[in-house]
């Protein structure tokens, strides 16, 4: 078992660090047993989300500023047609890559198991 250093972020996900502590079952020079244990040590919190929530949030923003420009097209009738179609793409793929990042959050992917 090799002890690891993490960083605890705001959003509840965390980030392996570097490793602290080597296993004595290492059986050859530069391998690792592959048990990520937690150096309890060398736990660090950072009041911060992690980089995948930082993702989220711009296209979240991004995501309402495009719904409040339909809603508003949409009030002005067929005039914006184009606009208004471009505008229904554009949710649905932010949508999309909101709901991928969300799936690659890691307390998502690890509590899945």
């Amino acid at each position: 078992m090799c002890y690891y250093a993490r960083t605890d972020f705001r959003c509840g996900d965390w980030r392996w660090g570097n490793m602290k502590q080597r296993c004595p079952r290492q059986p050859r020079i530069g391998e690792t047993c592959g048990a990520k244990l937690v150096d309890t040590d060398n736990l660090s919190r950072a009041n911060e989300d992690c980089k995948h929530c930082q993702e989220k949030a711009v296209k979240e923003r991004r995501l309402q500023k495009e719904r409040d420009n339909l809603r508003r097209w949409q009030l002005e009738g067929d005039r914006f047609s184009a606009s208004i179609a471009k505008a229904e793409d554009e949710i649905g793929r932010l949508e999309r890559q909101i709901a991928e990042l969300e799936a690659r959050r890691t307390s998502v992917v690890f509590s899945a198991r």
